[in-house]
């Protein structure tokens, strides 16, 4: 029997540029949870961000944030996973020495944290996400523990640019294209993360599904007995999954038919 089911937002549950769930897929998440499921969602954005945009569900439901480096759960933390403090700022400094098109967005515990090159990316980031922002003039200005850094590349990304950081960092961190714009790097993943909640509730893995679109999303889907890739997927992420999804409201809807 299901006993977690865990889902990516940005298009997986979230599609064609949706920024709230569906009435159905709440409705979904609720019924879920009176047969005894708990819903997670799995998520680059932060715990906070994930809480507002699941109210009043959310309370009840794990929040995966920062690709799997900082897990909560009825407002208790169940794993954090950050940067080490040096390596994240020698990361966000050569960021900051490639030409415009790359810009660092620093997401810490409480706040996200921009070193702005242009007043576009600033206005790109303020106007797309409710959330916590912080602006600063060099890394050392972020005392907080660094859970994730992303590249973003506001015109898409530069897969020669990605290449060559990837050959740079890897070893050093975790790499994962999570979208068309951003880059991220971690020492967590989503994997890691429903790893810390399986062992924090005494799931098996077969009790476990999960539903993902995109590179950050490999190692959940790896750690899950029912995966199920979206079928926007590619197909290196498509060869990690059980199943191909067209809809996550269509799944979740199946799965609660068979509770």
């Amino acid at each position: 029997m299901i006993k977690l089911i865990a889902s990516d937002l940005d298009g997986t549950l979230l599609r064609n540029g949706a920024q709230h769930p569906t009435p159905e897929a709440m409705e979904l998440i609720g019924a879920l949870r009176e047969k005894g499921v708990i819903f997670a969602a799995a998520s680059g954005r932060q715990c906070p961000n994930l809480r507002r945009l699941f109210w009043p569900a959310s309370q009840e439901m794990v929040l995966l944030g920062e690709n799997g480096c900082l897990v909560t759960y009825r407002g208790r933390i169940l794993s954090q996973t950050p940067l080490g403090q040096e390596l994240a700022l020698e990361l966000i400094r050569e960021i900051m020495a490639m030409d415009d098109r790359c810009e660092a967005l620093v997401s810490c515990p409480d706040a996200y944290w921009l070193l702005p090159k242009t007043r576009h990316y600033l206005d790109v980031v303020l106007n797309r996400w409710k959330m916590t922002i912080c602006t600063a003039e060099t890394p050392e200005e972020i005392c907080e523990p660094i859970l994730k850094i992303s590249m973003c590349m506001t015109d898409g990304l530069d897969y020669g640019v990605v290449e060559e950081m990837t050959r740079r960092w890897q070893g050093r961190c975790k790499i994962a294209v999570s979208g068309k714009e951003w880059l991220d790097f971690t020492i967590g993943d989503k994997g890691q993360a429903i790893r810390a909640v399986r062992e924090e509730f005494g799931f098996a893995k077969e009790e476990v599904a999960a539903f993902g679109d995109n590179f950050n999303d490999v190692e959940m889907l790896d750690e899950a007995g029912h995966s199920y890739a979206m079928d926007t997927a590619p197909e290196a992420v498509k060869a990690h999954a059980g199943q191909i999804c067209t809809c996550v409201e269509d799944s979740l809807r199946e799965i609660l038919s068979r509770l």
